[in-house]
This record gives C-alpha cells, structure tokens and sequence, in this order.
C-alpha cells in the first residue's frame, strides 16, 4: 500500500489500489496537481462527471482520469467501513463506561461504609465528652451554691461585726 490521504472534514482516508490510483475521490494527480471535475462530451459517456488532471489529455493517459460514480461508491465502501470501526469502538466505549460507573458506585458504598462508621466514633467521641462537661457544670452549679453560701456567711459576719461596732 501506498501512502493515504486523510480528508480534513471526515477523517476518512482513501487507499491507493493496486493500478496506483486512490479508491475514492481523489483529490490530486500522481504529478501533484489538484483534481478538477469536468463533464464528458463523447458520444460513448455524454453528460457523465469524471476527475481529471488538468494538465491530462487523451494522449497522456500519465495523469488523473476518474469517473466520479465509481469515485463515490468507493468512497461510500470507505465511509460504511470507518462507520462500522466506529460503531464496534462505541460498542467498546459504552461497556467501559458502564464498567466505570459500577466500579464508581461499588467504590462510593465502600467509601460511604467506611466513612459512616468513622462519623458513628466520632459522634460517640463527642457523646462521651458531652457527659464529661455534663458531670463538670454539675461539679461547678455546686461550687457555685458553696461559694454563695459562703458569701452569705461572709456579708452576715460583717453586718453583725458593724452592729457590734455600731453598739458597743
């Protein structure tokens, strides 16, 4: 096989055939001219479109000469074998995803799994050092009721201690 082309809108490549001329519409001459396209005036093809060289003529059959039906069915089989790569390739694609997504959700029930029962010590954690700060504003609430009846007993002593001054 000879080199291919690849047209820039599809990305389809046309092959050379063995008698060195492309399968498909071709789009230069072997000589590296652009194919142009003319309408046949002989009495055997009047009217049919080929690709032609326009440097080519009848005597030097050296250049491009192509008639465009059989140009466009070749490019048909072209398109219908890219098309079928494609549709196997999406074929491959949709099972990779789908591959993908259940690997993603397996990972996710694992990740949730995991991460639940980290939230469940924490909130134990946190259940445990609540009862802890219970326990010390009970300790304090006493504290408190001590330090207030102790200053209760204070402001008396000194109220009967300024009577007594007060008297005496």
């Amino acid at each position: 096989m000879h080199p291919m082309y690849s047209s820039s809108s599809s990305g389809l490549k046309a092959s050379y055939s063995r008698r060195g001329q492309e399968r498909g519409i071709p789009r230069k001459c072997r000589c590296g001219a652009v194919s142009v396209i003319k309408t046949s005036e002989t009495l055997k093809n009047p009217g049919r479109i080929f690709y032609c060289c326009p440097y080519g003529s009848k005597e030097n059959s050296g250049h491009l000469f192509k008639w465009t039906d059989l140009s466009m069915v070749e490019e048909m089989e072209e398109v219908e074998s890219v098309v079928e790569k494609i549709q196997v390739d999406v074929g491959s694609l949709e099972k990779g995803l789908h591959d993908v997504e259940a690997e993603m959700k397996s990972l996710a029930m694992k990740s949730n799994g995991s991460e639940i029962e980290g939230i469940k010590a924490v909130a134990q954690g946190c259940e445990k050092e609540i009862g802890e700060l219970k326990a010390m504003i009970v300790c304090c609430e006493k504290e408190i009721q001590a330090l207030r009846s102790f200053k209760n007993l204070i402001v008396c002593i000194v109220v009967m201690f300024v009577l007594y001054a007060l008297i005496f």
